[in-house]
């Protein structure tokens, strides 16, 4: 690799040099939330260490710090930059926090690349004020489903997104499905720095099926969870917590978190399949998680974020009744104010299971 490449950034149109990058830095005063977040992630990457420090998400647990090599995030943004033939002077947007990988991934692609770095801010809606084409831009599902709420017209601006970070609604699925914006839903995590998986959302090529990406190699343990092989991007084999299954071209989907797994009466539900299956009936966001109760054990139950009459509440449960099995069927309906979110924009599972519980 070039090391020129990986020193220059084209930064809304404008290109940087090291040390210009250096300049910015030492001025530590940018007029967004998300510069100030990228430069101090630049002031990182532009250091002397070969390593660097990501923090997770705190999707199962609370967030934690892991030791990465910066050869490694080169390597994987190689692998997005082949497999969506990005090439110089292409405008991809960043719209997720530097803090974490996703947004970081960005960066480094652009660097490596010689993207120009369009910037936003990482808040719901981050086409809000988008008034330019954009080759490439990376979302959360929530944010593209905000902004097909709010503006729908300038996701047109968009040629290719990638959606990553949790599972698609049935809704925005289908809401993809009438775009012509090349949509795709990948898999990954932090420790796999980024996406090492993807899948077709729209288009003829649609499909529920997650493709590995060259040079990864997946398995499934005796849990049924996935596990990956990509010793470009991480030296140890990764022995994830995601029940999946895997067919003979070497594809997979994921079923649910084994941790997410409710144990009712010695049957094993699986939260993410019975959401799935309701999601036609709820149109806000919802969770299915568990309650203990202390003669029958762990139970599972319905959390919405929004009150509703009890006319629409009645029908609800009469529509969940007939939709469901009986060990499926929720026990209780809960209601929240506002569902607990992480950092990273996740809805936070282990904290809604401890507010129902009485632990928060």
């Amino acid at each position: 690799m070039n090391p020129i490449s990986i020193n220059t950034l084209t930064i809304n149109g404008i290109f940087h040099n090291k040390q210009m990058l250096l300049e910015r830095i030492a001025l530590g005063k940018e007029k967004s939330e998300l510069l100030n977040l990228l430069f101090a992630f630049l002031k990182l990457w532009l250091n002397d260490e070969e390593m660097l420090e990501l923090r997770t998400s705190g999707s199962t647990g609370p967030p934690k710090f892991i030791a990465v090599q910066k050869i490694q995030m080169l390597r994987s943004a190689a692998m997005t930059i082949q497999f969506f033939n990005l090439r110089s002077g292409m405008k991809v947007l960043l719209c997720l926090s530097p803090e974490y990988i996703a947004g970081r991934m960005m960066v480094v692609r652009a660097m490596l690349a010689g993207l120009d770095l369009i910037t936003t801010e990482a808040e719901a809606n981050p086409l809000a004020n988008l008034h330019s084409n954009i080759d490439f831009a990376a979302m959360v599902p929530f944010q593209l489903s905000k902004a097909l709420q709010e503006t729908p017209e300038k996701t047109a601006l968009i040629k290719t997104i990638i959606l990553g970070g949790s599972d698609l609604h049935p809704q925005l699925a289908e809401a993809c499905r009438k775009l012509k914006t090349r949509i795709f839903h990948t898999y990954g995590m932090t420790e796999t720095l980024s996406h090492i998986a993807l899948r077709t959302v729209n288009g003829n090529e649609k499909t529920d099926w997650f493709t590995p990406m060259n040079g990864i190699q997946i398995d499934l343990d005796v849990r049924n969870c996935l596990i990956i092989n990509a010793p470009a991007l991480n030296e140890k084999q990764l022995v994830t917590n995601d029940i999946a299954e895997k067919d003979d071209k070497g594809r997979f989907r994921i079923l649910g978190r084994a941790d997410d797994i409710i144990n009712t009466a010695g049957i094993k539900l699986h939260p993410a399949q019975i959401e799935k299956k309701i999601s036609s009936l709820i149109p806000g966001v919802f969770v299915i998680s568990e309650m203990t109760k202390m003669n029958s054990g762990k139970i599972p139950v319905l959390v919405l974020d929004q009150q509703i009459s009890i006319l629409v509440l009645f029908k609800l449960w009469k529509s969940l009744s007939g939709m469901l099995s009986k060990t499926e069927m929720p026990r209780r309906i809960i209601i929240l104010q506002k569902l607990p979110l992480l950092d990273s924009g996740k809805i936070n599972r282990l904290a809604i299971k401890e507010i129902i519980n009485g632990k928060l």
